[in-house]
């Protein structure tokens, strides 16, 4: 049997989860699939090496922000405990979380060039506003990945 690696960008939305219910209905208990659920955030300075009084503010707000990326990575690990009891294997899940430098079609190529995925799953909203967004994202996925699957669930 052939194995086959999917790719779930995941930023924690309801259409998020249409895709998450999406792959239990498609793949669970299916010993050779193995998912990744994959997170970009916008990249956060470091400032610990600065000690001027008027960054304390500044340095309060990227600690937040730091802890808010450290919940979302938490939020990753418990999406990973559900699919587990929902028949998958827990080697069968693995999640990323990284800081996004390019914009987010490009992260997601990037991430299924370099993880050989035969399949991504993206979630669509379908409302007007994020339209553009969605199909630059979209045109992105289609044009760059030859041999690649992709699921588009709205």
């Amino acid at each position: 049997m052939v194995e086959k690696r999917v790719l779930v960008p995941f930023n924690f939305t309801d259409y998020d989860q249409k895709a998450l219910d999406y792959v239990m209905r498609t793949f669970a208990g299916q010993d050779r699939v193995f998912i990744t659920l994959f997170h970009v955030y916008t990249p956060l300075p470091e400032l610990d090496g600065y000690s001027s009084p008027s960054l304390a503010r500044l340095k309060t707000t990227v600690a937040s922000m730091w802890g808010e990326v450290r919940e979302k990575e938490m939020d990753l690990k418990r999406v990973k405990e559900d699919l587990v009891g929902n028949d998958f294997h827990e080697s069968q899940i693995d999640y990323q979380s990284k800081p996004g430098t390019k914009n987010i079609g490009a992260e997601i190529v990037e991430a299924a060039r370099n993880g050989n995925y035969d399949t991504v799953i993206i979630s669509q909203e379908p409302k007007k506003a994020s339209r553009a967004f969605r199909r630059k994202v979209h045109d992105a996925l289609v044009s760059e990945l030859v041999n690649t699957e992709i699921v588009i669930i709205t």
